[in-house]
């Protein structure tokens, strides 16, 4: 009795160290290979901005944008592969999501413009979200020692459950940006739409206050009478 339950024991603590060397390659390897950039920038009016991404032969690369201000709420975008090829051409698009899979070694140029805009400034939220290939940690996994077969747990089933819930959780957060970027551009229109109908409604009634003035004056002018008749 005594030595099942050491067995057992044995067998937990080598489990959890399982565990443990999962989290650590995972973390190492699988969480290094994502490249998420995320930012917000402002675009002058007239003018034209590029960024560069680096990446990694046979991996994949998903770039998105939204104009969460600034008149018209468009602009056009462009990427161009390392070779100098023009992948995608948007004109005067609010948002878009474009995906590179495979993508090739080298830096993509991604380019925002606002020429056609001479008085307008835009402020633009992009998300550049690039993964390396999918095989590329296999060899740092197999050198890891297999766990023995009397054990229930595999260290495949574990890395594979840790992906899925690191990618799961990762289209979380992305989706949450997205959609705090929609949030921002909504309320920017809400303010926008605000300060006109407030300006309007201003003038509106200022010209009917106008109105009533002059029909006021004009009536006492007619029935006003300043010469006397004598009988």
């Amino acid at each position: 009795m005594k030595s099942k339950v050491m067995e057992r024991f044995k067998e937990t603590r080598l489990v959890c160290l399982l565990l443990f060397l999962t989290l650590r390659v995972d973390l190492g390897f699988e969480f290094g290979q994502n490249k998420d950039t995320e930012f917000t920038f402002l675009l002058p009016a007239a003018a034209t901005e590029c960024f560069f991404q680096t990446t990694t032969q046979n991996g994949s690369m998903e770039v998105e944008y939204q104009v969460i201000a600034g008149s018209g709420l468009d602009i056009g975008f462009t990427l161009i592969s390392p070779r100098g090829y023009r992948l995608v051409s948007d004109f005067r698009k609010s948002d878009g999501i474009h995906t590179v899979d495979p993508t090739e070694e080298g830096d993509y140029r991604i380019c925002f413009d606002n020429s056609f805009s001479h008085i307008s400034e835009k402020m633009v939220y992009v998300e550049v979200i690039v993964d390396g290939p999918e095989n590329e940690d296999d060899e740092d996994w197999a050198a890891l020692a297999e766990p023995e077969d009397s054990l229930e747990y595999k260290l495949e089933d574990i890395r594979d459950t840790m992906d899925a819930v690191h990618k799961n959780l990762e289209r979380s957060r992305q989706l949450q940006t997205a959609l705090r970027a929609f949030e921002a551009r909504d309320r920017y229109l809400l303010e926008d739409n605000l300060w006109r109908v407030s300006f309007w409604s201003s003038v509106s009634l200022l010209v009917m206050v106008s109105v009533a003035l002059t029909q006021v004056y004009t009536l006492r002018r007619l029935f006003s009478d300043k010469h006397r008749v004598c009988t």
